[in-house]
């Protein structure tokens, strides 16, 4: 969504896509510059080594094979963000900040996922007068895609299901009791920890907001995240002739906003023709 100035070159609309997936999922972006009739391409690599020095070996994922190149510095386009001060040269996840929620929530779904093959499976106790021919085809019956299962006495349910044996004989569940779990306050937890990683506003994608606070949100998340992050990765696009990026054309969608900025400069007093100017109405007809 940024534009690339004084000429975009290489970075087209899906190469920057590329990139800013890359930088969410991976906290790096390499890109391996070629020429190709006196144009700069840019090939997307997969998996890279850094052998030292200023030398790479990239692995360009190609359909039915991988294509490996020897490359030096110049001829790589190298970005990252949230280096820690360790690895300066290497790039974190957004979502590394986050915390061990992701960890957490992998738990709890393995553990639910292992649990799922009994949800709706019960153990009921019959008395010893049933013939054990129908107590093992119960049994068999329960393993092998059944719902309930019988165990022979009371003594033997009080002592599977930890019970008095002078109580009623009644179902015991073998599922999981979700509703305990109470699962929702987690994953609410880790969709704000994962739009706090990324600098997303949660206004931006809040379900019961207002058009006026998204927008103010969208642009609060222009200025605080995606330009910081454009400044940053900048000098490195100097590699293929890039020297700006800018977010006129994502901000400029905004009409309403624009015209609310125009009326407020013009009541504070600005001439008309400069509002205009800093709304970024000047080259409009």
């Amino acid at each position: 969504m940024l534009d690339p100035a004084p000429d975009a070159g290489p970075l087209t609309a899906d190469v920057l896509a590329a990139i800013g997936l890359d930088l969410a999922l991976r906290g790096e972006a390499v890109f391996h510059i070629r020429v190709r009739a006196n144009a700069l391409e840019l090939h997307r690599a997969a998996f890279w080594d850094e052998v030292g020095k200023g030398r790479y070996h990239l692995h360009l994922a190609r359909p039915h094979e991988t294509e490996t190149v020897r490359a030096i510095e110049g001829e790589v386009l190298r970005l990252t963000i949230n280096s820690d001060a360790s690895q300066p040269w290497r790039g974190r996840s957004p979502f590394l900040m986050m915390g061990g929620s992701p960890a957490l929530m992998a738990s709890i779904e393995t553990a639910i996922a292992d649990a799922m093959e009994w949800t709706g499976k019960g153990l009921l106790p019959f008395p010893d007068t049933v013939p054990e021919e129908q107590q093992s085809a119960a049994l068999r019956g329960l393993k092998g895609g059944g719902t309930l299962a019988a165990i022979k006495s009371r003594a033997d349910f009080a002592t599977n299901v930890g019970q008095s044996s002078r109580q009623e004989f009644h179902r015991t569940e073998l599922g999981p009791d979700l509703r305990r779990a109470d699962l929702n306050p987690a994953v609410d937890a880790l969709h704000y920890r994962v739009l706090a990683a990324s600098g997303v506003p949660p206004a931006l994608v809040t379900g019961n907001g207002n058009a006026g606070a998204m927008r103010e949100a969208y642009r609060l998340f222009v200025l605080q995240t995606v330009e910081p992050l454009a400044r940053q990765l900048l000098p490195e696009f100097a590699k293929v002739g890039v020297s700006k990026l800018s977010s006129a054309s994502m901000l400029s969608a905004d009409v309403a906003g624009r015209a609310r900025a125009v009326g407020t400069l013009v009541g504070a007093g600005v001439p008309l023709e400069r509002a205009m100017r800093l709304a970024g109405w000047e080259d409009d007809t």
